[in-house]
């Protein structure tokens, strides 16, 4: 039987604490343990905790002596607890999916090869598993190294944490997640898994991820921007260590950088047409740091013409187009993750 240790941080999420612990004791053809990691957290995780704690023998809980933040407080579980076969990280405020564990062991047992194993995401407001039908088939891949490592560079993350699962020795080998990439320290993490091993994917839905939105700003810029040069950072982690190995990685970082430029200048554009000067110029700054000649690109001169157009432009089209002034988000479930074709 699959064996499992399932580390869950929480930090201001006691009230999605009882649903992600319930999701990994439900699994069906799997012994687990949980640890509740307590980041210092204000609110009542540690009264909900002890109650899961007394209820089931499986989950065990443990407070920081001090706020360790997310990454540090990870590497608490992933590194210093799990000792089973396989180990996920999975926030409080997400959920595993029925089944899920399930179907990633058939893979595991099927290509022994593998080093982490990832599904689909559900992306929703909360980590409720409501509608999330128990798969008993599968449809899986597996992805060589060099593939996975070319989609995480060029495109971007191809698995949200929760639905990942992955080898505790393979672990334990590689390291923790990197505290100097709060943003990206997963994608970075699963690159450094690809890097040494193949990866398999399954198309069904392994976990449920709760999203929280932001709106757009100079504080949106800044925020989605600063991811933006974390992705880079996190490439150049990994490949400062594995260039070697994947020498063609000196053209995916070159394509990532021109990638993430052009999406700047999108952004630049309309912040332009928010009439947000301050949000365009940390966009154009951004874009000079890192692809300057990328000024011949169609995104530069799709900007610029934003920019011409400005908030008054901006405003007429939203008129002409009957565009909300301030369109309410979608609660929509959406499934994230990269399925090759």
């Amino acid at each position: 039987m699959l064996r499992v240790d399932v580390a869950i941080p929480c930090y201001k999420y006691a009230h999605f604490l009882q649903t992600a612990v319930a999701s990994v004791l439900m699994q069906r053809d799997a012994e687990v343990r949980v640890l509740i990691l307590d980041d210092c957290s204000p609110d009542n995780t540690e009264e909900v905790a002890g109650r899961l704690v007394r209820h089931d023998s499986r989950v065990a809980y443990s407070r920081n002596e001090k706020n360790l933040g997310l990454v540090g407080t990870a590497n608490r579980g992933v590194i210093d607890w799990a000792e089973a076969d396989f180990n996920i990280l999975l926030s409080a405020d997400d959920a595993l999916a029925p089944g899920a564990l399930a179907r990633a062991g058939a893979v595991f047992q099927a290509h022994p090869e593998l080093g982490m194993v990832y599904g689909m995401g559900l992306v929703r407001p909360n980590n409720a598993i409501d509608g999330v039908e128990d798969q008993r088939s599968r449809t899986y891949q597996v992805i060589s190294s060099g593939r996975f490592l070319e989609r995480a560079t060029t495109v971007g993350n191809p698995a949200l944490s929760p639905a990942v699962i992955v080898r505790t020795d393979l672990q334990k080998r590689i390291g923790g997640y990197n505290p100097s990439l709060p943003h990206t320290c997963d994608m970075e993490m699963w690159m450094r898994f690809a890097a040494e091993a193949p990866v398999g994917v399954l198309k069904e839905v392994q976990a449920i991820y709760a999203e929280h939105g932001g709106n757009m700003s100079a504080g949106y810029a800044n925020r989605s921007l600063g991811d933006s040069r974390q992705r880079i950072a996190a490439s150049d982690e990994v490949f400062a260590k594995y260039h070697e190995r994947f020498p063609q990685s000196t053209q995916w970082r070159a394509a990532q950088k021109r990638r993430l430029v052009d999406e700047a200048y999108w952004l630049a554009g309309q912040c332009a047409m928010e009439g947000d000067k301050a949000a365009v110029e940390i966009c154009l700054a951004f874009a000079e740091e890192h692809f300057p000649d990328d000024w011949r690109s169609q995104a530069y001169w799709r900007f610029r013409v934003k920019e011409a157009m400005g908030k008054a432009g901006g405003d007429m089209l939203r008129r002409l187009r009957g565009d909300p002034a301030a369109p309410a988000q979608s609660n929509e479930p959406k499934v994230f993750g990269w399925w090759p074709d």
